[in-house]
């Protein structure tokens, strides 16, 4: 029996150890985070200070502008998200029920778009929106994030409506229902689980990404978090424990997402629609 416990504890153990390894990164941010800028370059600046230093991030927002950057990305965040699963569901449910060599054809260059870097798309893009007047507007980010994660969007979200019974469907046709009318009182009530995951992980990229954000918006007023953390850190290489603040203020929005989305997150990405 000790044998058997110890061969299931073993796994947990070591799941245990590789989350707190992987905490070490965030434990150190928020240590520096909490630090004065002498305190940093002690030699016991892994441990947590006895006075912390809270005025790291007053500063941040009184003389760093960090609200403006956080609206920024709040906004090209949730507006790209939006319009990128809401064109993704249209799009994954006509490629469920188009069943044509066309259908699959344009299913599958769609997806292999999932292997286009963004760099290598970035000078046409940044040539079409200066032709457009769109340098330095939140709208081009918003467009180009789109772009890049419908791929993805669609590929998943169409694995989790073909796994819906088709007499679920059937029936709903029986009844007179349109296609507007099955997609919204069949498919979306049993896809919660997928769609809130892939909000989450497109929320995470799109929260994250630092090229285009920095190439498209180089006004300062228009920056996103990551940009303008970028930026900071580049001014700010002394004040480190400064540059850490910032970095954690970028972390917590996502972090608390993730953490109030999880129970949906792990059951979208391991399970089916039907298990919604």
């Amino acid at each position: 029996m000790s044998a058997r416990i110890g061969r299931r504890g073993l796994p947990h153990a070591l799941l245990v150890l590789v989350g707190l390894i992987n905490l070490v990164p965030l434990y150190y941010m928020i240590v520096s985070a909490l630090q004065r800028g002498g305190q940093f370059f002690e030699a016991g600046r892994l441990l947590p200070p006895v006075d912390p230093a809270w005025s790291n991030f007053e500063r941040l927002f009184t003389e760093n502008g960090f609200g403006r950057l956080l609206v920024n990305s709040v906004i090209v965040t949730v507006a790209a998200v939006v319009a990128a699963t809401v064109i993704a569901v249209l799009g994954a449910y006509a490629f469920t029920r188009i069943r044509t060599r066309a259908a699959g054809a344009l299913f599958n260059t769609t997806v292999a778009l999932l292997a286009v870097p963004p760099i290598v798309v970035l000078v046409p893009l940044f040539l079409l929106a200066a032709d457009a007047g769109l340098i330095n507007n939140r709208l081009a980010p918003i467009v180009i994030y789109v772009g890049f994660i419908m791929p993805f969007s669609i590929l998943l979200l169409k694995n989790f409506f073909d796994e819906i019974p088709h007499e679920l469907l059937q029936a709903a046709r029986v009844e007179g229902a349109s296609s507007l009318q099955e997609l919204r009182h069949v498919i979306l009530p049993l896809s919660r689980a997928p769609l809130v995951a892939l909000a989450v992980v497109n929320a995470l990229w799109v929260w994250n990404e630092l090229l285009i954000s920095i190439v498209f918006l180089q006004d300062e007023q228009q920056r996103t978090l990551q940009a303008g953390i970028a930026f900071f850190a580049g001014r700010n290489v002394v004040d480190i424990p400064m540059t850490m603040a910032g970095s954690l203020v970028a972390t917590l929005p996502i972090l608390v997402a993730f953490i109030f989305g999880q129970r949906y997150f792990v059951r979208g990405l391991t399970g089916g629609a039907i298990k919604s």
